[in-house]
């Protein structure tokens, strides 16, 4: 059937780029008639009078000069001019019947005036004229063509896809089943076939229940049959069997190569006398009350004794069964090894905890590389800080020192947070250290701005034309205290300056980032100079200012920060701090933390 189909698709995609051929053929073909006349009667018009005043003044010789502008038309190989019927010149002499050049008369008439009109027989080459129209049509086939099996064979094959596999499964299933063996069709989309291989497994089921049923007259080949298939709904190492009094009568010989044990260790006896879970009592009580209920257990795991060896930790499942008058006659099930399965876990269990002491040591480290507030009180005054990273580590961090005689302080969030985030302020505080360390002088704060930049595209191997995924926020403070003047540049980081009295102003930086790309135009970041006098001053990442509130599902924003801080009614820096952190608290509430602070 594919193949006929294919068949039938290249068949029509071989009509309908005939088709379509056929029709760009005819309509270029129109517009270059069109064209051909509109050139020639366009020429004829221009030329004309001129030709009329050579005629007046009988100048027959000058006219095939004149008539030599129709071989601007690359399609023209001859003209000849006539009046009432007689010729009167032609170009290229003698004329073109005497020249016997190939092509089509074309004849165009210009009337002139109230005398007779002129009229110019111009010879056509067809065939150079209508041949960029054959190229175009055999261009315009090809591509026809191309697109057209392309879209055929999409279609041939999505239907392949969508309709001949399913069907194809769901024949191979009908030819295999047997009665007494019949197979489910393999379900591969809820569709309309779908629906139909839904209706051919439910008359599978049903003739498997038939099958059931019709054995139950051969009750040994029954008790047989019944026994693998409900240990086929729960596969596993091997089979066991339990009595009615709940004691082993059967397990198959792979538990005993696997456990070390003999036939007379397990046979006749109650799982309870063979299980040493010392930590698992309650769960084996709540085991023994299920097989004393008659109720079906799923994977109960447990330890097997083995003289003078490591137990053996396995896992059992089992279902009850009831004989034709309903009463109680034991249990069939299957039991697993989960030794390895056990030991994968105890080595998780353990790599995830050194995987949390090694964060957690990594925040240590992280904190200790944090400005101490002796170091935040001698470069910027009575100083306070927040930081609060999301997990034990975080991308945002804090820098302060002394560069010629001016103090610095490096405020910035990193890409991500955790771990990435952390690695992150190493790379930038590198980078800090370097450029601290090689400033012969104090350096504008636009200029520390360009540096960093620099300095992390070049630790992130970011070159001119590349974009990178990692960078940073960032704002830098440069306190001259011989002016009384701090100087701010920010990246996507604002300056908050309050007054004395608690009046809170917003000095914006810039929306660029540093990181990512090198061409981004860091060095157009300017600078703002504030008097410093006895305002304070407070600077925070967006960790704080897009937290979503509990209350209302929304991120805090600035304007609600800065109402907030008003509400300290001073510029105290103890209090400021409190307030920011209270604020932060009570729009939070018991949402979870989005970013670091």
């Amino acid at each position: 059937m594919f193949s006929r189909l294919l068949t039938v698709c290249v068949s029509a995609a071989l009509v309908c780029t005939a088709v379509a051929t056929i029709m760009f053929h005819a309509y270029r073909e129109a517009i270059t008639k069109n064209r051909l006349h509109a050139e020639l009667s366009s020429q004829a018009m221009a030329l004309a009078p001129i030709v009329a005043r050579r005629l007046a003044i009988n100048d027959l010789q000058s006219t095939p000069f004149v008539l030599r502008a129709f071989s601007g038309l690359n399609y023209v190989t001859c003209v000849d001019l006539m009046r009432d019927g007689l010729w009167l010149a032609s170009w290229p002499m003698p004329g073109c019947d005497d020249l016997k050049v190939i092509g089509v008369d074309k004849f165009v008439d210009v009337p002139l005036g109230n005398g007779p009109s002129l009229t110019f027989k111009v010879r056509v080459d067809e065939v150079h004229l209508y041949a960029p129209i054959w190229r175009e049509t055999i261009i315009f086939a090809g591509c026809s063509m191309i697109m057209a099996l392309i879209i055929f064979l999409a279609l041939t094959f999505g239907f392949r896809k969508l309709v001949l596999t399913p069907l194809d499964g769901l024949k191979t299933a009908m030819l295999t089943s047997t009665p007494r063996n019949p197979v489910r069709a393999p379900l591969y989309k809820k569709d309309e076939i779908g629906d139909i291989v839904k209706a051919y497994n439910s008359l599978v089921a049903a003739a498997r229940l038939f099958v059931r049923r019709l054995d139950k007259s051969q009750m040994r080949l029954a008790d047989s049959e019944k026994r693998f298939r409900d240990l086929a709904e729960v596969s596993g190492d091997w089979f066991f069997e339990m009595d009615s009094d709940l004691k082993l009568t059967f397990i198959s010989d792979n538990f005993y190569k696997i456990a070390g044990l003999a036939p007379e260790d397990v046979i006749g006896k109650r799982r309870d006398e063979i299980a040493v879970s010392s930590i698992a009592k309650g769960d084996l009580a709540a085991h023994l009350a299920d097989l004393d209920a008659h109720r079906e257990f799923r994977r109960f795991e447990y330890e097997v004794t083995i003289p003078d060896r490591q137990p053996v930790h396995v896992s059992i499942s089992g279902v009850p069964v009831f004989d034709d008058e309903g009463a109680f006659i034991g249990y069939r099930g299957i039991g697993v090894d989960v030794r390895d399965i056990k030991e994968n876990e105890r080595q998780l269990a353990e790599t995830n905890r050194n995987f949390g002491d090694s964060v957690s040591y990594a925040s240590h480290i992280q904190r200790r590389l944090l400005a101490t507030n002796d170091m935040l009180n001698q470069h910027l005054g009575k100083a306070y800080a927040i930081w609060q990273p999301k997990d034990l580590v975080g991308g945002d961090f804090y820098w302060v020192k002394r560069v010629g005689d001016d103090d610095y302080l490096v405020f910035f969030d990193c890409t991500g947070h955790g771990v990435p985030g952390a690695f992150m302020t190493l790379i930038v505080t590198s980078v800090l250290d370097q450029i601290a360390a090689s400033a012969p002088a104090g350096l504008p704060t636009a200029r520390f701005m360009t540096l960093i930049h620099e300095g992390v595209c070049r630790q992130l191997g970011i070159t001119a034309g590349m974009r990178g995924h990692d960078g940073l926020d960032c704002a830098v403070v440069r306190i001259d205290r011989q002016r009384d003047i701090l100087e701010f540049s920010g990246a996507s980081i604002d300056l908050f300056s309050i007054t004395p009295d608690g009046a809170v102003s917003r000095h914006r930086g810039s929306r660029k980032t540093l990181g990512y790309s090198l061409d981004q135009g860091v060095d157009q970041i300017g600078s703002t100079s504030i008097p410093m006098g006895d305002n304070a001053f407070l600077i925070t990442t967006d960790g704080l200012l897009t937290q979503v509130g509990e209350a209302t599902r929304r991120v805090m924003g600035t304007r609600r920060f800065e109402a907030g801080l008003k509400e300290a009614g001073t510029n105290e820096p103890a209090r400021l701090i409190r307030t920011a952190a209270r604020v932060l608290k009570a729009w939070q509430g018991r949402e979870e933390r989005r970013d670091d602070v």
